[in-house]
């Protein structure tokens, strides 16, 4: 599903003032808060994991970015870079936040066993 305009829905550590968000930043025109369905998870790795359903009636909480659209095919490339070094667990997925706007995110198809549910990512034991 083409995301347009180009929007990337995060939840941990490329979230604003987090640890990866120095990769996102140079790509971001605007963000707020936001929200997807689904159910979040820490991984006990310095990161949280979220698996993503459109029939889920919890939220993960989170920021949804807008992308330069110029640069939009480099930002996911850094992203997908980004997010490999951390797992390989999470694959990139089209969403659509509560409000109804379509972004890209990263998607845990299958939790791990030891990773526990939580609210929201508020860990400072980032990774």
């Amino acid at each position: 599903m083409p995301v347009d305009p180009p929007r990337l829905f995060v939840y941990g550590t490329l979230q604003p003032g987090r640890l990866r968000w120095p990769f996102l930043e140079p790509f971001a025109v605007s963000y707020r808060p936001a929200a997807v369905p689904g159910l979040l998870y820490d991984t006990g790795n310095g990161w949280p994991a979220a698996t993503f359903d459109t029939t889920a009636t919890d939220l993960v909480p989170g920021t949804l970015v807008d992308l330069d659209p110029d640069r939009v095919d480099e930002a996911l490339a850094v992203m997908d870079d980004v997010e490999a070094t951390a797992t390989d667990v999470l694959a990139r997925v089209a969403v659509v936040t509560d409000d109804g706007a379509a972004a890209w995110t990263y998607h845990c198809a299958t939790p791990e066993p030891g990773m526990t549910r939580i609210p929201s990512w508020t860990s400072t034991d980032e990774r």
